[in-house]
């Protein structure tokens, strides 16, 4: 259970009114911890199995994280990994009073042993119903993310709301992975955020084999700013999987690129991505001055940019010469109302751009098959996109990938 309350002198808490519900899946009664200091956090987080479904309530201060502590290496190296049904709180109304630090921690903190060069977040999320509420992540380069979904489960949910999470490689992170997520159902709610100085502010994906995952966000209120991408929303590397976002009045502005909404992405690393959906709903969302030409965080671990702008849509999309052929009918859509994208870098870019399929170079297809459609309603019909079927566009199935735009000025 979610509560409002205020801190009164000497720590004390007073519980005015309840504010939201989690449901929790593990059968067991709620209780709820109050901590003042990092030592009583990693205690209450760490306490298994009588603080699972607990609500952790945090006094006002700075948390410092740490890999070690005079009784050894603490568990997790040193991240905090909430237990099934178990939420974060800090304090209502002033998302600037409690603030996780983890500056200090060390890269081995966010790796996994198995499999190499795979990485996770700060807080790590994603057993049953968790939430993270009121609070500023003090994020840290290695870290995958500020808060990450990945913990092992077949479904969850979770709700990220009134945070603040800057300087790790993503803002937060809502994502099947590996092949041990497979078919998992994963809900999420992202509200009143601000997620900068990343290589990410807001990553929507099935990741590396999470095949049939099926995810859906619903996000509002948000700003995301001084990233390399605002939002990145796209399978990559896992097959037959879904994704729905519905957006309301959240802001991607000041990144290198806005938003990249696909469907079926083979990244640097072998792989496929075929048979995707992903579907990205927009009410009253910005898209805007988009105009960075710098990387969001030089040290974190993540692509560069390739392309400069607002939003970028692609069905299905490859980008070494050697994974040609490894994204095939996938499908984009795309629904705009109220929604404005502007003032985003053109020079080397475009304001919106689509693609139905896109390669790396013009020597083969990403995939045949591949299809997006756009949507734009209202003002958002002011938009007047760049679509382009295939790239390249002239080899046997180029005209299989579609883009089909409807309400823009240009669209028949």
């Amino acid at each position: 259970m979610t509560h409002r309350f205020h801190w009164l002198k000497g720590g004390a808490a007073l519980i005015i009114v309840a504010a939201a519900t989690i449901t929790p899946t593990s059968g067991r009664a709620a209780t709820t911890v109050y901590v003042a200091n990092v030592e009583d956090l990693y205690a209450a987080v760490n306490n298994y199995p009588e603080n699972v479904g607990a609500s952790i309530i945090l006094a006002p201060g700075i948390y410092f994280l740490s890999s070690t502590s005079s009784a050894g290496a603490r568990p997790h190296g040193g991240r905090l990994e909430l237990l099934e049904d178990m939420s974060l709180y800090g304090v209502p109304g002033d998302r600037a009073a409690v603030v996780i630090d983890a500056t200090a921690l060390p890269r081995t903190s966010f790796t996994f042993e198995m499999p190499p060069l795979q990485r996770t977040g700060v807080i790590r999320t994603g057993r049953g119903s968790n939430a993270v509420e009121w609070l500023t992540i003090a994020g840290n380069p290695f870290a995958a993310a500020g808060v990450e979904t990945d913990l092992l489960s077949s479904e969850a949910r979770v709700r990220v709301a009134h945070v603040v999470a800057g300087n790790s490689t993503r803002g937060v992170d809502i994502r099947n992975f590996f092949p041990e997520q497979i078919r998992r159902k994963l809900d999420a709610e992202i509200v009143d955020g601000e997620f900068f100085g990343g290589v990410e502010g807001i990553r929507v994906a099935n990741f590396l084999g999470a095949d049939e995952g099926d995810i859906r966000v619903v996000m509002s209120g948000n700003r995301s700013h001084d990233n390399s991408w605002g939002c990145i929303i796209e399978s990559n590397r896992s097959s037959r999987a879904t994704i729905y976002v519905r957006s309301s009045g959240d802001r991607f502005e000041d990144n290198e690129l806005g938003c990249q909404i696909g469907a079926g992405l083979v990244g640097a690393f072998p792989g496929f991505a075929s048979f995707n959906s992903t579907v990205f709903e927009g009410y009253g969302t910005q898209f805007i001055n988009n105009t960075r030409r710098t990387d969001g965080c030089p040290l974190c671990m993540g692509p560069p940019v390739s392309t400069f702008g607002g939003v970028l849509v692609v069905g299905g999309d490859a980008f070494l010469p050697t994974l040609a052929n490894t994204s095939s009918s996938n499908t984009v859509t795309v629904r705009l109302w109220g929604s404005k994208v502007a003032g985003n870098q053109t020079d080397s870019g475009v304001d919106f751009q689509a693609f139905g399929a896109r390669f790396v170079d013009s020597s083969a297809l990403a995939g045949t098959d591949n299809h997006v459609t756009i949507e734009l309603h209202g003002v958002s019909a002011q938009v007047d996109p760049v679509d382009v079927g295939s790239f390249p566009d002239n080899l046997p199935g180029s005209d299989t990938n579609t883009v089909t735009v409807f309400g823009s000025p240009s669209a028949p």
